[in-house]
């Protein structure tokens, strides 16, 4: 856990090196590494979630081939763009009952970006 972390921080760290402007944007993100496998026998894979609030959808979009293309320095295969606003309100989601922290970190980052910017 601790070595995805650092990894989140790196990657912050060379994408505020190369282009500043969007990691402010960043700074109102949640990062996380999820991983998956296609099967017991093959070897996983890694991705990044970037969890974002509902009115910076269009600038973060706008930069997502930059932030994929710093993710594929470290590896990963791809970078998903995800409404956080969206996943906390949707009453279907088991997510606040199955993974409490990133509920809350979710509905921190959709809570802030919305007092900030409103």
């Amino acid at each position: 856990m601790v070595i995805r972390e650092k990894l989140v921080q790196e990657y912050r760290n060379l994408v505020n090196y190369s282009y500043p402007y969007i990691n402010s944007l960043l700074n109102n993100c949640y990062i996380k590494i999820i991983d998956g496998c296609l099967n017991p026998v093959s070897p996983p894979y890694y991705y990044l979630g970037i969890y974002y609030g509902g009115k910076q959808e269009k600038e973060i979009i706008l930069y997502q081939n930059e932030l994929k293309k710093i993710a594929k320095t470290f590896g990963m295969i791809d970078v998903v763009f995800m409404n956080a606003k969206r996943i906390i309100r949707d009453p279907l989601s088991p997510l606040k009952k199955e993974n409490p922290r990133l509920w809350l970190e979710l509905y921190w980052i959709s809570s802030k970006v919305t007092t900030n910017l409103d």
